[in-house]
């Protein structure tokens, strides 16, 4: 979850000297009251607030407004009042009047049309809500609202703020894979629209849910790539986020002096310009590595500190509790041996926390201090209680299998890169082909009209270079094929690899849990735990499946032994089984001699279409053909669904994967729509007879 917590500073504040900032207000001399210094002006408030002066980006802020109103802007005007509602989601300490800014840009995004305004109106009251623990399910809801309302606009820059903002709140769930996968969406729109601004966020987000799964490279790359655009951007903000990550690093390498160093560093950055929010953060740090160092007298120090900072700030009506500072205290006891202290703290602090999935972790951390303290006060029946609630907390947070998706997921990334990086290498070359050809015919030219004043043995020579160039092409091709051939059996390999670990490492771990889960003895469970116990055998079970289809759709057996026609067989008598839809195949041996390469990236675009079909046809019955025809494989899947409109349908993801697959093949893809209803895609490569 986020800690929020940021205090206003006076205009008369003194800025650290900044390029971009006197840019722009330097400009602001020279512009009119219209649209464009509205703009000028919001961009100001971004570089006021990314420097920590709050209180001036806010006065920019209202500036804008004003100026839009006077030159009749609503979208300056709308924009101004988002962020000023951003801002107080930092603070918390006056949420009716963001609210009421919200409320207003509502109603006047609705005026003017403006999807994309409106679902910014609904992301900005998610994050209000998302640090408030009875809100958060709304939060969740106007999140997806936003989402929905991005797509519908086409804004893909917002579409990835948004990503950002549902991996936020999985991250304060603990559920660092789905964040991983959500942060990596956000970044690939943030790189292809070479979004800067949005990116110096979604990198050292990424960066820090690696480190919560410790995997300190990954980590590092992203807060490397983010540190870059920090300094291009002259963002503080994020360097000091970086600092922080980087101390936090050095903090589970337990190299605790080291840690201590930078965030007393970063105490002295946040107290002037003075950012109540993080230094609430970095004071109840300071504390953390006190406690690890055995100091406690300066733990219970800078704890307090942390405390009354944020209690300074947020309003009254949140109930709010500074977990940094309140985790602090009870092990400051526990270190002091001072146990009826402890148990306070931990009780406070576990009421706070009690049936909020969002705060496992905290939880768990006032369990064991109950659980320990009780003991040490030779209370054994209610430190039993609180051990076993916290095992089972604890229990719950490690998830081996975690840490092998995120792996999957950071390889899908590096790999779509590589690809990138092959496909240039492969244009690069067929560029030089191109070039060398045409500087052949060149020189071709010239040898024909010499011909004419020549004798015979400079026509000799023409044939005799002709010769050589058709040499150099058939030497090329035959690189080609042979790079093509082992970067298809490199392919191969991987694939073998990948699907191999899964299936015998990862799924037995996976089946080993599930059978520890199994024989366990529920008979003293209460109804309770007997459904969470039952909750969590289902959850394996669809695990265990899950990576079973996975490593068995990398690379099928049967496909590699038996050919194509074959895996299609299986493929729909599997389907038959596990689905409501029917799916009937036709082949006349056609794909019987199918294999390697061109029976791969068939039976992939099979798998793609199938999975269409079941995820958004709701079709009763679905017929999968395979025939050759006049010297062409052709590929028809057609279902009785709900059909979908064409030009949508060649927007997604998986159809440009298609596309992808088929252009390798030398082949083409046409989709229809019968007359009864349903889709149907008709595929056809060349293939030798």
């Amino acid at each position: 979850m986020r800690t929020l917590l940021l205090l206003l500073l006076s205009g008369s504040a003194a800025i650290a000297q900044s390029p971009v900032i006197d840019s722009l207000q330097n400009r602001l001399k020279q512009l009119l009251p219209d649209s464009s210094r509205v703009l000028t002006l919001h961009e100001l408030a971004t570089n006021y607030w990314w420097n920590g002066y709050d209180s001036l980006a806010i006065q920019a802020l209202r500036q804008g407004m004003r100026v839009g109103k006077q030159a009749n802007y609503p979208t300056g005007v709308i924009r101004a009042r988002l962020a000023l509602a951003r801002i107080e989601a930092d603070y918390l300490s006056d949420t009716k009047s963001a609210h009421a800014q919200l409320d207003t840009a509502q109603t006047e995004s609705i005026a003017i049309h403006d999807l994309s305004l409106q679902g910014q109106v609904f992301l900005r009251r998610a994050q209000l809500y998302s640090n408030i623990m009875a809100k958060l399910p709304e939060a969740r809801t106007l999140l997806q609202k936003a989402l929905a309302k991005f797509l519908e606009a086409h804004d893909r820059r917002w579409e990835a703020q948004a990503y950002n903002e549902l991996a936020i709140m999985q991250m304060g769930e603990g559920q660092y894979v789905e964040a991983i996968n959500l942060w990596l969406k956000a970044r690939r729109i943030q790189e292809s629209m070479n979004d800067l601004k949005s990116l110096r966020a979604t990198l050292p987000n990424l960066g820090a849910a690696y480190l919560k799964l410790n995997r300190y490279d990954d980590a590092l790359a992203c807060f490397a790539e983010g540190e870059k655009i920090a300094n291009q951007l002259n963002d503080q903000m994020v360097k000091y986020f970086l600092m922080s990550r980087k101390a936090e690093i050095f903090e589970k390498k337990k190299q605790f002096p080291a840690a201590l160093a930078i965030y007393l560093n970063l105490v002295k950055a946040y107290e002037k310009p003075y950012q109540p929010s993080s230094l609430a953060r970095t004071y109840g740090a300071v504390g953390r590595m006190y406690i690890e160092l055995k100091d406690y007298q300066k733990a219970l120090t800078y704890s307090q500190l942390s405390q009354d900072t944020y209690r300074k700030t947020v309003e009254k009506s949140q109930e709010a509790l500074e977990h940094n500072a309140q985790h602090n205290f009870g092990e400051i006891y526990l270190g002091l041996k001072q146990y009826n202290r402890v148990i306070p703290y931990a009780q406070a602090g576990l009421a706070w926390t009690r049936d909020v999935h969002e705060m496992r972790p905290e939880r768990t951390a006032y369990l064991r201090q109950l659980a320990m303290a009780y003991d040490h006060l030779n209370q054994p029946a209610k430190a039993l209680y609180y051990y076993k609630w916290y095992k089972a907390e604890a229990d719950t947070m490690l998830n081996e299998e975690a840490i092998q998706k995120v792996t999957m997921a950071s390889m899908t990334y590096d790999f779509e890169k590589k690809q990138q990086v092959t496909r240039l290498q492969q244009a690069q070359q067929k560029t030089r082909i191109a070039s060398l050809e045409n500087d052949q015919l060149e020189q071709s030219r010239n040898f024909l009209i010499a011909l004419l004043v020549l004798s015979g043995g400079t026509l000799g020579y023409v044939f005799w270079s002709n010769r050589r160039l058709r040499t150099k092409n058939d030497e090329l091709s035959r690189k080609n094929a042979e790079i093509e051939a082992a970067l298809y059996r490199g392919q191969t390999m991987e694939r073998k690899r990948v699907a191999s670990e899964l299936h015998d490492s990862v799924a037995a771990k996976v089946s080993a849990l599930k059978w520890r889960l199994e024989a366990m003895d529920t008979s003293q469970f209460d109804g309770d735990q007997q459904r969470e116990h039952n909750r969590l055998l289902d959850h394996m079970g669809e695990v265990y499946d899950d990576i079973r289809t996975i490593s068995h759709n990398l690379m099928p057996e049967i496909l590699e032994k038996q050919g194509l026609q074959a895996a299609l067989i299986k493929l729909t008598d599997t389907l038959n089984v596990q689905n409501r839809t029917r799916f009937m195949l036709e082949v006349d041996d056609s794909g019987a001699d199918v294999r390697g390469k061109t029976a791969y990236e068939l039976y992939a675009i099979s798998l793609e279409l199938v999975n269409n079909i079941l995820k958004h046809a709701k079709a009763r019955s679905a017929g999968i053909v395979l025939h050759r025809q006049n010297g062409f494989l052709k590929l028809t899947i057609q279902d009785d669904g709900l059909g979908i409109d064409g030009s949508k349908f060649s927007d997604g993801v998986g159809m440009r994967n298609i596309q992808s697959r088929l252009e390798r093949l030398g082949g083409t893809f046409f989709v229809s729509t019968p007359e009864p209803g349903g889709t149907c895609v008709d595929v056809e490569i060349p293939i030798a007879s």
